[in-house]
């Protein structure tokens, strides 16, 4: 594993995990609301096997900082593309969980050309998406860290973090339909994410399938990661089948 860091015309330092063979493709991995790269840790070693893993603490998580008043998906999706001009990487796989999803999805809308496979586990891309209980615990603990954080740094850094699931993605259907990658959208059958939501996605986007996994929640990468990784991982590689025929 190396650790590199990146620092955007902002000042803000963006930290990322590089595992695997540079020779093979590039997979993003890309954590969720309040995570790190740390989130993926017990799938690397699966993913590393067959592909050049790219772990990235986001903006303002993690060990990566963020200067700016707010975070936004906009400056989250930025970095990223910061990193693969950086890391000088053509193309690249993306594997998003939650916020993370939302990301991978933003990104894939603006730069359709670099994404060529997308998994997407719980994608949300309106607050319809989601049963109403994330939403009421989202703004319950927003106004918890709104109180705290001018006397606690964890708590201002936390509130910030949390803004992110308020703000908008602003994907039309015609975003959407620029997406040319093969997508796989996960959810668990007991997801905070509404199943109607993923098809009506899936539905719009060219190339997508979807998967339920039938015990699983919405935190089924991190409660059974050995499960995840083995059911994403034969459509991951399906594009490196794909690209040696």
């Amino acid at each position: 594993m190396k650790t590199k860091t990146i620092q955007r015309p902002d000042g803000t330092k963006i930290v990322y995990d590089e595992f695997g063979d540079r020779q093979h493709q590039s997979l993003f991995l890309l954590h969720g609301n309040g995570g790190s790269a740390r989130y993926f840790r017990p799938q690397i070693t699966q993913y590393a096997q067959y592909f050049h893993v790219i772990a990235i603490d986001t903006r303002g998580h993690g060990r990566s900082s963020n200067t700016q008043r707010q975070i936004t998906f906009d400056d989250m999706v930025a970095d990223i593309e910061a990193i693969r001009q950086t890391e000088q990487i053509e193309t690249l796989y993306i594997l998003g969980y939650s916020d993370g999803a939302n990301i991978g999805i933003k990104y894939a809308t603006l730069y359709p050309k670099r994404v060529t496979r997308l998994v997407l586990n719980a994608p949300n891309l309106s607050k319809k998406g989601v049963y109403q209980v994330l939403w009421w615990f989202d703004r319950t603990a927003q106004f918890l860290m709104r109180l705290l954080a001018p006397i606690n740094h964890y708590a201002k850094r936390r509130y910030k973090q949390l803004h992110v699931m308020s703000e908008p993605l602003n994907i039309s259907r015609r975003d959407l339909e620029r997406i040319s990658a093969p997508t796989l959208l996960v959810i668990g059958r007991f997801d905070l994410v509404k199943k109607r939501h993923i098809e009506r996605i899936a539905a719009i986007l060219p190339h997508a399938e979807v998967m339920i996994i039938p015990r699983g929640g919405h935190f089924v990468t991190y409660t059974n990661p050995k499960k995840f990784s083995a059911l994403v991982l034969p459509f991951l590689q399906q594009g490196e089948e794909h690209e040696k025929v």
